[in-house]
């Protein structure tokens, strides 16, 4: 499976709600031939599971090409375009700095200090 570049940018906390939905897919339809029907359910699920986090999505098919001939074996392409709770028109910048800096993009908390480059557990404290 692909994801193309997302037409919204999800959120750290997000991240294991879309994982979830694709380890699902992955697991429903990983060893299935994928004919007209079984595209179709393919892309109900999609719907559905990406539905569920909050999402919704465009699924495009590409047939796999192989020395320029057709090979009969196809693989979705997913793009998450919008949410389905709450409708943004632009990312919360202050959600996604609260949501890195707590580790919930990479399971680091902290920060990087821009100075000297290194890692710390917390930014520096400002004294107004």
């Amino acid at each position: 499976m692909f994801i193309e570049q997302p037409f919204i940018e999800p959120y750290p906390s997000e991240y294991p709600l879309i994982h979830h939905a694709y380890a699902e897919l992955d697991r429903r339809f990983s060893n299935t031939k994928m004919t007209d029907s079984s595209i179709e359910q393919f892309n109900q699920a999609a719907l559905t599971l990406f539905g569920e986090a909050g999402f919704e999505i465009d699924v495009a098919w590409d047939e796999v090409r192989q020395d320029g001939q057709p090979t009969g074996m196809y693989l979705p392409q997913i793009t998450l375009i919008g949410r389905t709770i709450k409708k943004e028109t632009e990312v919360d910048h202050d959600r996604m700095k609260h949501e890195v800096r707590a580790g919930m993009a990479d399971g680091k908390p902290g920060v990087v200090d821009v100075n000297t480059g290194e890692w710390k557990e917390e930014s520096k404290k400002k004294i107004l």
